[in-house]
């Protein structure tokens, strides 16, 4: 009786010895584990595509009203306000504060960052706008200049016979709408003969 019970004391003490060191090891192993830091296998760079996009506006749509806003702008067209003929995709009135009036045709949209034709800049670099927004092209069907219009028509005293316009957000959160005028006989962008850039005008919503 007495040699069973040692027997069974002594299997119990093996019992508990060994539970207490399987946690022992468990601890150390958990103690490895906060003391070690996670490392990934390996690690993947990806590049950044995302372009910010820049509201920006087909003229004469959401907006007609515009103040001249560039020392050009108010010598020679003063304010601006820009409409439909009719419907979208005919013709465009650009009247302006000075007496100036425009009747164009849209032909095209371009990116701005695509060449005028003038001296190889952007459509951008002529308009004096962002190089993420669309140029709107027209050609000028009529130009009205007024006895008023003391500068001019907008290529002065010769007659504009394209127009690249564009309307956005600039930098500063403002809507702007940048015109270029042409008075060459090839429109802007086409290869070839210089579109003959008059002058650029900027005008800010009202």
């Amino acid at each position: 009786m007495s040699k069973w019970y040692s027997v069974r004391s002594n299997a119990l003490k093996a019992v508990v010895a060994c539970v207490v060191l399987m946690g022992m090891s468990a601890c150390d192993r958990n103690r490895d584990n906060d003391q070690t830091p996670s490392i990934r296998a390996s690690t993947v760079v990806e590049p950044e595509t995302r372009v910010d996009t820049v509201p920006q506006e087909e003229p004469a749509v959401a907006r007609q009203q515009w103040r001249a806003s560039s020392d050009t702008a108010r010598q020679v067209t003063g304010n601006l306000r820009v409409s439909l003929e009719s419907v979208r995709g005919g013709p465009v009135i650009f009247a302006f504060a000075s007496g100036v009036t425009v009747r164009a045709q849209p032909i095209a949209v371009a990116p701005a960052d695509n060449r005028s034709g003038v001296g190889g800049q952007s459509f951008a670099a002529v308009l004096g706008g962002d190089p993420r927004v669309d140029a709107n092209l027209y050609r000028v069907e009529n130009e009205t200049v007024s006895p008023s219009a003391a500068q001019g028509g907008l290529c002065g005293a010769d007659s504009a016979r394209f127009m690249a316009v564009s309307e956005f957000v600039d930098n500063s959160g403002r809507w702007v709408f940048k015109i270029a005028a042409f008075k060459g006989d090839r429109a802007p962008g086409a290869s070839g003969q210089d579109p003959r850039l008059c002058n650029s005008y900027a005008y800010q919503a009202q």
